[in-house]
């Protein structure tokens, strides 16, 4: 009996959302909400029922291919089953240690896809080697106008998002002047804002903020691309082997060769040690070479802020062992002044929706449900830009 009793309960909820859902999809407020409230259960694994593929047929994946100004590249496509004209979003990945069909990308872009969105995510060459390349940018450029070019899209309803470099790199891309006004919106995951602050990051083993610093561990995978760069930007080929040699493969340095570093050298060999002051790593910066500054310059959002005129929607989590989160709220800071910002800092959601593997702590009840709400508002806000 108690299980009759369970049964009609469920599918007394069950009737009454679809009937609310039905409701709300006759106003434009209404089909953003019904979108988000299927939207979460996509992305979320500790909610046990996916509601979204009762409701929505799977997306038509495709791969294409498109010109940038070094050849063809090739991205993935996931379309909603129909022929109307859809709104979209390019996105793009950064360093992608999971491949290129990292499952919980896949699975955002399918959920992304059953919203209604056409989902453009690019694969470049450089991405498989964790290569910071300026030209990158000018590819998302390229890939952003011919996403805006298909016939399933409306070009009014476009934007562009990313996770960690990618959402850096995507947002010094929507500001170039060939599409900043076309952008509707970008969506800014777990980026940094300065590139320089991340280096003085790693550089001193902590994170910083107006006023106070913390001891921060950068992930391997953050330090190891810093370390590359690092050590091809300096001039010298003597400096290069030595940073080769001690910071990649873990042999000693005597006092002697440290000494013979020039100057672009040593602040490579300091910032790689980490054991600066953050007074020092500013200074060490300074002194790196010039290929380096230019290289920092050109993938820091910073550099051109004002240039961006799409709606910035920046979401980090404080565990994220990647970038820390002070880099999205120097973003979010900046933009404050002028610009229509959402941003959202999750607390111990680390591990559950899986923006970056890293160490957090797990979430009691009452704490998860006050980070899915924090996400649900997040992406109501972004299917409002398209709805």
């Amino acid at each position: 009996m108690f299980k009759r009793l369970l049964d009609g309960v469920l599918i007394g909820v069950g009737a009454a959302l679809a009937l609310v859902l039905l409701l709300l999809a006759f106003t434009p407020q209404g089909r953003a909400a019904a979108r988000t409230v299927l939207f979460i259960p996509q992305v979320l694994p500790s909610i046990p029922v996916e509601a979204q593929p009762w409701f929505i047929p799977d997306p038509v994946v495709s791969e294409v291919r498109f010109q940038t100004e070094s050849g063809q590249a090739v991205a993935d496509v996931y379309s909603p089953p129909g022929d109307a004209r859809y709104s979209a979003v390019l996105f793009f990945q950064g360093v992608v240690p999971g491949g290129r069909f990292d499952p919980r990308v896949v699975a955002l872009a399918e959920a992304l896809a059953r919203s209604g969105m056409v989902v453009m995510i690019p694969w470049l060459d450089t991405q498989v080697r964790g290569e910071l390349v300026p030209e990158d940018i000018d590819s998302l450029v390229l890939g952003f106008q011919y996403l805006r070019s298909l016939d399933s899209v409306d070009p009014d309803r476009v934007g562009m998002g990313g996770i960690c470099v990618g959402a850096s790199f995507v947002t010094v891309a929507a500001q170039d002047a060939r599409i900043r006004e076309q952008v509707k919106f970008v969506n800014f995951l777990a980026g940094y804002y300065d590139i320089s602050d991340l280096a003085k990051a790693i550089g001193t083993r902590s994170r910083f903020g107006d006023g106070y610093s913390a001891p921060w561990e950068p992930d391997p995978l953050t330090y190891e691309v810093f370390r590359r760069h690092l050590t091809t930007g300096v001039s010298e080929a003597a400096d290069r082997d030595l940073l080769v040699r001690v910071f990649r493969d873990g042999e000693e340095a005597d006092e002697r060769e440290i000494e013979a570093l020039t100057e672009e050298g040593m602040a490579a060999y300091r910032l790689l040690k980490g054991t600066t002051t953050l007074e020092e790593a500013d200074r060490l910066i300074e002194q790196l070479s010039p290929q380096t500054k230019e290289l920092f310059r050109k993938v820091s959002p910073s550099a051109n802020i004002d240039n961006l005129l799409a709606r910035a929607l920046i979401m980090h989590d404080r565990a994220d062992a990647l970038v820390p989160s002070e880099e999205s709220r120097r973003m979010a800071d900046a933009l404050s002044q002028g610009g229509d910002t959402y941003h959202t800092e999750f607390s111990l959601f680390q591990k559950e929706i899986q923006l970056h593997v890293g160490e957090a702590e797990g979430l009691g009840l009452l704490d998860f449900a006050r980070e899915a709400f924090k996400l649900y508002m997040h992406m109501y806000n972004i299917m409002r830009e398209v709805s």
